[in-house]
């Protein structure tokens, strides 16, 4: 582990350029302060190949990304072979709405340590085991295989090449460990270094179009939360991301790697609100079975909605309202369905009981009630997240409590009691009305008729969209809000935010609108609408913090 003494040589070196940074820290380059041109073989920008859908003034701020913990985690595994876990102890990432962004606030103190201490973890992996990072023998010439891996290992941290002055500053670190000590010294203070480094924790970039190297970066990281693996580099390097088609191009070969997989069914995992179900509690007297199937009511959201990517897109519908699911044992069980051989495998479904994600266990069990269903909770996850209304805050000194139950009553019977307070009944209008239709499922998604003996009334109504009316049952609410309008331009919406790491603003209407119309006048499939975003000028630009 980095002594003292090193630990603040490397603090001194990188570190204050950590501490309190907001807003564009580089003119392009990733160099701050610099103006001189990119680096060359491929430093050039993204220049567009067709006419601009929105001028520069109608494109929203793009506040500097830090890496979300995901992506940390990543980007450490791509650099050193190892999956090391260190941003599970990290500081909870930002939020945009529903998504994690990490593009708003400053780094305290506490989270630089957090870096400081990562980074000199991953220099002692790599310095254990220099093949990992080292492409030359260090025995035959160490001045030249220093300066080579200083150059490689810097483009591979720094997602762009190093100039000759920050080669020049490595190396001058590199002697630092190295003298009075061995090779294996300079290597792990050169790495830690580089990973304390602004252009290791935060994606630099603009203002104005992006450079080649920031566009292969935004390009990797949102579609796999990972850096740029050698083809995209090369393509950087080479001067290949240039036009919307080179963009498309490398879009789609990033786009068929499981990778993509995983940060698709990320996005559906937060959308709906389903992050919480890895610490969430039940009453284990109700819902004996909840931890042994937590791993699989989790994993299900990833299979069914690789299942809709690859055979159709991810087509919107097929999300929302598919008559099938993939299942295990497990899962079989609480669905009623066929076990075949307990392993993964798809299933049809009563489409009487079941239709797409919002019937699933994981949308119906995070958006549940520690002991029942909760029509509140859910009936909030459409209006707000599916819908993407907002709801009204609520009038001062409302009693917000949840009503007592009182014998023989069943869920709906109770929540009936708090619509009847005037105060509360224009609100819960808009959410338990939605909220009813999947009184069909108890607290862990499990179907059932009965209630505390009594009869289930899973009737519920859409209230305030452009598919108004009454429903019976989450299958019947389901269909019908995959076929909303209203529902398609909060898809969009959303993955704009995902995207992006922050909510949009009236500057970004045109934007939002351009997604909008190509989703919906397509065939709705959520490859055809990844590509938009990155298609789009606001993705292929820089537009600096006012």
């Amino acid at each position: 582990m980095l002594g003292p003494a090193r630990r603040i040589l490397v603090s001194l070196f990188c570190g204050p350029l950590l501490i309190g940074c907001t807003g564009n820290i580089s003119d392009g380059t990733g160099r701050p302060g610099d103006k001189t041109p990119p680096p060359k073989g491929g430093g050039g920008t993204v220049t567009p190949d067709a006419p601009r859908t929105c001028g520069m003034n109608q494109l929203g701020p793009s506040p500097l990304h830090r890496l979300t913990r995901v992506e940390y985690d990543n980007t450490i595994k791509e650099l050193v072979g190892e999956d090391l876990g260190l941003a599970k102890v990290f500081t909870e990432d930002e939020r945009a709405g529903t998504f994690t962004g990490n593009s708003f606030s400053p780094i305290s103190e506490m989270q630089f340590t957090q870096y400081a201490t990562a980074a000199a973890a991953v220099a002692d992996k790599a310095a254990s085991d220099l093949t990992k990072v080292v492409p030359c023998n260090p025995a035959a010439d160490p001045a030249a295989c220093a300066t080579q891996f200083i150059r490689q290992f810097g483009r591979r941290a720094h997602r762009r090449p190093l100039d000759d002055a920050e080669v020049a500053r490595y190396q001058k670190l590199f002697d630092v460990g190295r003298t009075g000590v061995d090779f294996a010294n300079g290597v792990h203070l050169v790495v830690e270094a580089m990973l304390q480094a602004p252009a290791f924790i935060y994606l630099i970039e603009g203002p104005g179009p992006l450079t080649q190297h920031q566009m292969a970066a935004r390009l990797s990281y949102f579609l796999w939360d990972a850096p740029p693996d050698a083809p995209l580099s090369a393509a950087a390097d080479a001067g290949k991301l240039g036009t919307i088609e080179s963009i498309r191009e490398q879009a789609r070969r990033l786009l068929a790697d499981p990778r993509a997989g995983k940060v698709v069914a990320d996005f559906h995992t937060q959308w709906l609100g389903m992050e919480r179900l890895v610490k969430l509690q039940k009453d284990s007297a109700l819902y004996g079975d909840f931890e042994g199937l937590r791993p699989a009511i989790i994993e299900e959201t990833s299979r069914f909605v690789a299942e809709v990517m690859s055979s159709e897109g991810g087509k919107l519908e097929s999300l929302l309202a598919a008559p099938y699911t993939v299942v295990n044992g497990q899962l079989a069980a609480l669905y009623g369905v066929p076990a075949g051989n307990g392993d993964w495998h798809k299933v049809m479904l009563d489409p009487g009981q079941r239709a797409g994600l919002l019937t699933q266990a994981g949308f119906l069990t995070a958006n549940g009630a520690f002991d029942g269903s909760s029509p509140i909770r859910r009936g909030l996850a459409v209006r707000e997240r599916v819908l993407c209304a907002d709801m009204p805050v609520p009038p001062p000194g409302v009693d917000q409590n949840v009503p007592a139950l009182m014998p023989g009553d069943t869920t709906r019977q109770r929540f009936d009691r708090h619509r009847a307070d005037p105060s509360c009944a224009s609100c819960h209008e808009l959410m338990d009305k939605l909220g009813y239709a999947y009184e069909s499922y108890d607290g862990i998604g499990r179907y059932r008729t009965e209630e505390r003996g009594k009869p289930v009334d899973d009737s519920g109504q859409i209230i305030g969209t452009d598919v108004d009316g009454a429903v019976k049952g989450g299958a019947d609410l389901a269909r019908k809000l995959a076929k909303s309008k209203q529902v398609q331009a909060c898809v969009a919406s959303q993955w704009f935010r995902y995207a992006f790491g922050r909510l949009q603003t009236d500057v970004d209407k045109c934007t939002v609108d351009a997604l909008v119309k190509g989703f919906t006048s397509a065939d709705l499939k959520v490859a055809d609408l990844l590509l938009a975003i990155v298609e789009s000028d606001a993705f292929r630009t820089y537009k600096a913090v006012e």
